[in-house]
């Protein structure tokens, strides 16, 4: 017998639609078009399909389903769910536990009122703990770098991904992406590619801090993040300072003895300010001995941003966890660690002028020896590791479960019933961090993320979703930030506004403390296109934005892997307080509709508002001086206002930025002086910079 029309047969079954026409109506009964057939899901990553319908004589459709062989279906904390996409169209998502390795029959329903289809969807999921891996980052080492600022203006990062069972990895970028990020990876099958950014003059003397948000695809539904800090290391010079200098600050730390252990180095410390510090002091680590030890350079080190423990940034305790050294060493051997630590104030905001940088030890480095003991006792199960050496005994291994995170499990090669409750044991071997394979306990869920975290009464608020229920202008108290069981890291949080005046000036701000876990914000609009965004890595985060009639979506988030935080949302909505155009609009927003300007005028009563600018012209003489001055006062950043000079062509830049002493520094007022060697019409133009909003008042003349 000829068994391939067999097959054949039973496979275009997974994709039949039955109709149940209901003889009440005379309608035809909906298809379902996508969704249905043979699909691949993996334990602890969330499968999502959409389905797509159509129905000739209806537009409202609605979409169910059936799952009898998922078990205890109802009493997941993440169970299968329709979430809708429209008319005539829902997303199935799915999140595997390790007890659902194996084929799965899943009905989908469709329903216009009178008539009934159905389409059966195969789902086989697959295990993903050792034999089919996480793609994994092994460069760039540790959590960030530091741009020394004084010796070089850009940045490279070579980015190195490994996969053990994946011909392909796609590595890229995460929103939001700062402007002037650039990523290239030359192909899939190469596991690596190169990062690139040149800082303008305007980001230094925005930030300290930047994030780099890495993901690696292997397309194969696993996606790896890596959260990577880039610290712009800036030549603070208090020599020329013209208002009060104010005081460095002080750093009180003991170093650490010689110790013998497999586990990760925590170094402690204190760090306070009269006025505060600018942000979570940073503590540069060695393995390897630095060149000058008197003098040491920040490129030769790993940087690790601390976490606040206890006090504030005016007067806190610090600590930070820095990998073990001694990690493929033998018993009885040593590593030395080598570090230092910084601390920057902020007495002159919106400037670095008067800010001060304390380094501790100064003219210096501590040091101390760690060793690997002869005898070990390894971490417990879901322990967190780097390798197998940290974990319980010599068969215990260290394994990625969730995105790059891993953790110990407990060997059950010879002893399957030794697995404790809420785990199994493994059919086969899985394989380590260090490449050993052996069978392991490994949590039912497939992850050992704690699920202790409480979720809010607002959960599960996890997508940009229309039918979530607007929120209003308040203070919404005791939300959490927990650890979503897909990516291992923070479960985001929607929140939806709908706004009905013209014009409406939000303010958002979440408030939490750093040391409990790092915790970003993003706005989008109904599209999910980011408008804005604030993805610090200090205490709490602030957007303020002027948006149109409309509804927008405020995205909770976080990179930060086994998070559990609380936090409050202040919601400020403001109608009619946004920027407002002066008497000059519609006129004089390019420079062909420029405004005349003649040496001596001076004009007030003047605005820029978000993505406006302001054109004047001005007729000039060979050898004139052309002196621009533009007054307006700037206590953030969002108020900065930049001038220009083009030539007569009205697209040629005569003074580009970003020149702090010929109209485009980040304070309060600006200045423009240009020599004219060419008699003609030139083009002024007041923009504000990265959409500033602000008042001014404008002069011109001749000198």
């Amino acid at each position: 017998m000829n068994k391939l029309p067999l097959i054949i047969t039973i496979l275009s079954g997974l994709f039949l639609l039955s109709g149940c026409d209901d003889s009440s109506s005379s309608g035809n009964p909906p298809q379902i078009i996508q969704g249905g057939g043979l699909q691949q899901a993996y334990v602890g990553v969330e499968f999502s399909v959409q389905i797509v319908a159509v129905d000739s004589d209806s537009d409202n459709l609605d979409f169910s389903f059936e799952a009898p062989d998922i078990d205890d279906i109802d009493n997941r904390s993440h169970p299968p769910t329709l979430m809708s996409a429209g008319a005539k169209s829902a997303y199935f998502r799915f999140t595997p536990l390790a007890s659902d390795v194996g084929e799965h029959h899943v009905t989908i329903f469709v329903s216009d009122g009178s008539n009934k289809s159905s389409a059966t969807m195969t789902i086989n999921v697959n295990s993903s703990t050792g034999t089919n891996p996480f793609p994994v980052f092994v460069s760039p080492l540790g959590s960030g770098t530091t741009l020394d600022l004084s010796k070089h203006t850009c940045i490279d990062v070579e980015i190195l991904v490994e996969d053990t069972d994946s011909n392909t990895v796609d590595i890229s970028m995460s929103d939001p992406i700062v402007d002037g990020y650039q990523l290239v990876q030359d192909s899939p099958q190469d596991f690596e590619a190169i990062f690139s950014w040149c800082p303008t003059k305007k980001q230094i003397e925005e930030s300290e801090r930047y994030t780099l948000n890495l993901v690696a695809d292997d397309r194969e539904g696993h996606l790896t993040h890596k959260r990577y800090v880039i610290i712009l290391r800036r030549d603070l010079n208090n020599e020329d300072c013209q208002d009060d200098p104010g005081t460095p600050p002080e750093i009180s730390h003991q170093e650490p003895a010689d110790v013998e252990s497999v586990e990760d180095l925590t170094i402690s410390f204190s760090a306070s300010d009269d006025l505060g510090l600018i942000s979570a002091p940073v503590v540069y680590y060695a393995t390897e001995s630095p060149s000058s030890v008197t003098d040491p350079d920040p490129n030769e080190f790993i940087p690790v941003s601390s976490s606040l423990v206890s006090g504030d940034n005016q007067s806190g305790e610090y600590q930070v966890v820095i990998p073990n050294p001694i990690i493929g060493l033998s018993p009885g051997e040593s590593k030395t660690v080598y570090y230092f630590i910084e601390a920057e104030d902020n007495d002159d905001p919106g400037s670095s002028q008067c800010d001060h940088r304390t380094t501790l030890p100064e003219g210096g480095i501590f040091q101390f020896t760690i060793t690997y003991p002869e005898n070990s006792q390894g971490a417990e199960l879901c322990a967190s590791c780097a390798s197998d050496v940290q974990c319980g005994t010599s068969n215990d291994l260290c394994v990625y479960l969730t995105g790059s995170n891993s953790h110990c499990l407990l060997d059950c090669t010879d002893d399957p019933d030794i697995c404790p409750a809420d785990t199994y044991c493994s059919s086969e071997g899985v394989t380590s961090v260090d490449g050993n394979v052996r069978n392991q306990c490994i949590p039912d869920s497939g992850n050992c993320i704690d699920n202790s975290c409480q979720d809010d009464e607002y959960e599960e608020n996890d997508y940009l979703d229309s039918s979530l229920a607007a929120m209003s202008s308040g203070v919404y108290s005791d939300l959490a930030m927990c650890t979503d069981s897909i990516t291992g890291m923070g479960d985001p949080d929607w929140y939806k506004l709908s706004l009905n005046d013209e014009s409406t000036l939000a303010l958002f701000e979440a408030v939490f403390q750093q040391s409990q876990g790092d915790i970003d914000m993003e706005l989008h609009d109904a599209n999910g296109n980011s408008l804005d965004y604030s993805i610090s890595v200090t205490d709490n985060e602030t957007i303020i934005k002027c948006l149109p009639a409309g509804d927008y979506y405020l995205n909770i988030f976080s990179w930060e892997s086994n998070i559990s935080a609380l936090y409050d949302l202040e919601i400020d909505l403001l109608p009619g307080g946004c920027c407002a155009d002066d008497f000059t609009e519609p006129d004089g927003n390019d420079y062909s509709s420029a405004l005349p300007a003649l040496p001596g005028d001076v004009i007030s009563d003047l605005s820029i508002c978000a993505s406006d600018e302001d054109w004047f012209i001005i007729d000039l003489e060979v050898e004139d001086i052309l002196w621009v001055e533009m007054l307006f006062d700037q206590n953030s950043y969002d108020q900065d206002l930049d001038v220009y000079l083009y030539d007569t062509d009205g697209t040629t830049v005569l003074t580009p930025c970003c020149d702090p002493d010929n109209g485009q520094s980040s304070t309060s007022d600006e200045e423009l002086l240009y020599s004219i060697e060419t008699a003609g019409t030139y083009y002024i133009q007041v923009i504000g910079y990265d959409n500033s909003e602000n008042s001014y008042m404008i002069s011109f003349d001749v000198i």
